[in-house]
């Protein structure tokens, strides 16, 4: 069977009147073929009318193409001045004291309001040698308490080749877990 031809009506973007073509249908399968106009200076300027109209002041160039660098990231600077010492040091010390390992919320609303939770926590790893703070939750040990079990970390990691950056450090085997079982299973 051959090809039939029918007219296909559009209208084309930013104009009002409407264009007829031809396009061929196969009579096997009744598939149109249709060849696509071009499209892409229509769609272009009607995009570009459309950032004119839509778009915030400094997302586009005048001819209604956009600006890259209006989605690039502006470089922000929040510069704080706080420096850890030892007046934060000491405060530290107290809220451990009063309010136990773990209570860093309440640590940093009534002591250490420029410090955030994570920092407290780490700080708190550091004065203690010990990365794993879960064996001392809510303990509240006095500064010479701390600075016994410091010692003791200290010891158990320089031994055992867990002692990392000033701090005891659990490894894969389990090592530390043992030890301090068999330190415990002596006390008693």
């Amino acid at each position: 069977m051959g090809a039939q031809a029918i007219e296909v009506a559009r209208k084309p973007v930013g104009e009002g009147g409407t264009e007829k073509r031809k396009a061929e249908v196969d009579d096997d399968d009744g598939a149109a073929v249709l060849p696509l106009p071009d499209h892409k200076k229509q769609r272009k300027e009607w995009a570009a009318r459309l950032r004119q109209l839509l778009s915030p002041p400094g997302m586009r160039n005048e001819d209604g193409t956009i600006d890259q660098s209006f989605f690039k990231p502006k470089k922000v600077v929040i510069h704080v001045d706080r420096r850890w010492g030892d007046a934060e040091k000491e405060k530290l010390v107290e809220g451990i004291r009063s309010h136990g390992v773990g209570g860093w919320r309440t640590m940093k609303e009534k002591l250490l309001p420029k410090w955030d939770e994570n920092t407290l926590r780490v700080k708190a790893c550091r004065l203690i040698g010990c990365q794993n703070l879960k064996r001392y939750a809510r303990w509240k040990p006095t500064k010479s308490e701390m600075e016994a079990e410091y010692a003791r970390n200290m010891e158990l990691g320089k031994r055992l080749g867990c002692w990392k950056a000033g701090m005891l450090v659990d490894n894969d085997n389990g090592d530390v877990a043992k030890a301090l079982a068999e330190a415990e299973g002596a006390k008693s």
